[in-house]
């Protein structure tokens, strides 16, 4: 476990000791993302990976494991509600988001898990790890509740309905794949059902949290991240 760690990542403000991990990541989702819109007779949205403010990394030292994309919406501002992100929510939808106060929502996209660790750890569950550990990142910022549309037909949806979150309206056709539209609602202290997950998501949190108040806890590596710098 000493060997794991959990960044949030930003992608808008880079600083120059994270420039060659970000890297790896955009590679690895334009590789990854791009095959799986191909197939569906899609194309990838570039400018996703630009739009979202962070990313959620799992690390093995210095390889990724796993991770998804985080961008914040806020209902209240026009502009936000323009973007093509909310073009599948339907208008009641919306204004039974507003009247939960539920304005500020962080999206979580394009869970990758790195192909070598879906091979070599199979029976580790990833998806929920990653997933978890976007929960604890939104309970603790300025984000009302997380909103996804997650695929069905792999049973994403079922994954994150285990972990607590619930429909909101009917599914939608996303990228052409069949995706539920889901919200995670905010909590003060997060438990997970599989022990495992509990197990993962506590741990990688908590070393990360040490490591955000102790930047020189551990020696410096390629992507050890000293200037930590969230953007919630």
């Amino acid at each position: 476990m000493q060997d794991f760690h959990y960044q949030i990542l930003p992608l808008h403000h880079v600083h120059d000791s994270q420039k060659e991990l970000v890297n790896a990541v955009y590679e690895m989702w334009e590789m990854t993302f791009g095959k799986v819109l191909n197939d569906a007779g899609a194309t990838l949205d570039f400018s996703d990976f630009f739009r979202s403010h962070s990313a959620g990394v799992i690390l093995f030292k210095n390889e990724i494991v796993g991770f998804n994309l985080f961008t914040v919406f806020d209902l209240e501002l026009k502009a936000h509600g323009k973007h093509p992100y909310f073009e599948y929510l339907e208008p009641k939808t919306i204004q039974s988001l507003k009247e939960r106060k539920q304005t500020r929502l962080m999206t979580m996209e394009y869970f990758t898990v790195s192909a070598t660790w879906r091979r070599k750890y199979r029976g580790i569950p990833w998806s929920e790890i990653l997933t978890g550990l976007g929960l604890q990142y939104m309970d603790q910022s300025p984000a009302d509740a997380v909103i996804g549309t997650p695929r069905m037909d792999l049973g994403v949806d079922k994954m994150c309905a285990r972990l607590g979150a619930k429909p909101i309206q009917d599914k939608v056709d996303k990228m052409n794949y069949p995706c539920a539209v889901m919200v995670f609602d905010k909590e003060e202290s997060r438990h997970f059902l599989n022990a495992e997950t509990h197990y993962w998501v506590k741990r990688l949190w908590k070393i990360h949290l040490r490591e955000k108040l102790q930047p020189g806890a551990r020696e410096a590596t390629a992507y050890n991240r000293e200037n930590d710098r969230d953007l919630m």
